[in-house]
């Protein structure tokens, strides 16, 4: 810990992301936006580096859920005929052409992809905007748990990657974005982001924070 003001501040990775206050946070890794039959490779975006990111991102996955951290999964959906569609909203959706019908409710497509499924204990957050937090349950959620620091993965990074990250931080959690199981479709954009990213928040590589995790739990049970 670190005094800022008076006030202990958690400042190493293995204060920041202890398992008794940690939440992993699981952003959109669904079908339409991750899989070759999906929304987003059917409208021409390039899916390439979203798959070719799940090979290691489903096992991180399971390796935080088999050492019992509270794991939240965030998914992205719309309602039929338009119901949760603002003017603008519909404008910002297909600004790149694409239609504003994916991640329907109830379909394939607004499914986690395969590997990925809640454990008892977990919680699925279901979201129509962007910011895992803007008109969510989440934070409430995460509060009734005692869960301070946030660990985040997921896609796309410029859009609801980063939207929830900022999300987190004005709602005085912990955010550490984890730099190599974040991507998007478009690299500049991803890389723009995630520069952002790393030079405000304590950012980490799946492989520390799977050490830190595992460290933590092992002095527990020694």
């Amino acid at each position: 810990m670190k005094l800022i003001n008076g006030v202990e501040v958690r400042d190493t990775l293995e204060e920041l992301i202890a398992p008794a206050h940690t939440a992993l946070v699981v952003v959109d890794v669904q079908n339409d936006f991750c899989h070759p039959d999906g929304h987003f490779a059917r409208h021409g975006k390039n899916i390439d580096t979203i798959a070719g990111m799940l090979p290691a991102l489903v096992p991180f996955v399971n390796a935080a859920q088999d050492m019992g951290i509270f794991t939240v999964f965030v998914q992205q959906l719309t309602l039929p005929h338009g119901r949760s569609d603002s003017p603008a909203w519909l404008r910002l959706k297909c600004r790149d052409g694409k239609s504003p019908e994916y991640t329907m409710v109830g379909s394939w497509g607004a499914q986690l992809v395969d590997g990925l499924q809640p454990r008892a204990g977990d919680v699925m957050v279901q979201k129509f905007r962007p910011d895992a937090f803007v008109r969510t349950p989440l934070d409430g959620i995460l509060r009734a748990q005692g869960i301070e620091s946030l660990v985040i993965v997921g896609t796309t990074t410029e859009g609801c990657v980063e939207s929830t990250v900022r999300g987190a931080s004005y709602h005085d959690y912990y955010v550490i974005p984890v730099t190599d199981l974040i991507t998007g479709p478009i690299a500049q954009l991803h890389a723009n982001s995630l520069a952002f990213m790393r030079a405000r928040y304590p950012a980490a590589e799946s492989a520390q924070v799977l050490q830190t995790w595992r460290a933590a739990r092992g002095a527990a049970a020694a």
